[in-house]
């Protein structure tokens, strides 16, 4: 089996660009067979940001934040490059970013979020 933990936010010392989890609905966590797909879905309520993104942490010691997706409004989606071969993402559309894993893998077990960046001051 194959578990997607989507939690709704990193502490802010991590990022200082996250908002607080009210600000964002995701989906509850997926678990799935490996080679199975799914999609993982982010709105964010009553914002003026500009762009979504879905980090990664992958489970085990010493993980670090992966960027996942980024995209911003009236544009087009980007996956890191290491992560288009089954990780693709939808333009924000309306309020909502989509998050689509083909063919997950077992190592593809991974805790998922996604974040807000606000518009420059």
């Amino acid at each position: 089996m194959v578990l997607f933990h989507v939690f709704p936010f990193f502490p802010s010392q991590c990022f200082s660009f996250s908002l607080p989890a009210l600000a964002l609905e995701q989906s509850p966590d997926t678990v799935i067979r490996q080679g199975q797909s799914t999609n993982l879905s982010c709105s964010k309520k009553k914002s003026s940001s500009t762009a979504m993104h879905w980090y990664r942490l992958p489970l085990g010691k010493d993980s670090r934040l992966v960027l996942v997706a980024s995209a911003l409004e009236a544009g087009k989606a980007t996956i890191e490059e290491d992560l288009r071969s089954h990780f693709k993402s939808s333009e924000i559309q309306g309020d909502k970013i989509t998050l689509l894993i083909e063919h997950a893998f077992l190592n593809d077990s991974v805790y998922l979020s996604c974040f807000l960046s606000l518009p420059p001051h």
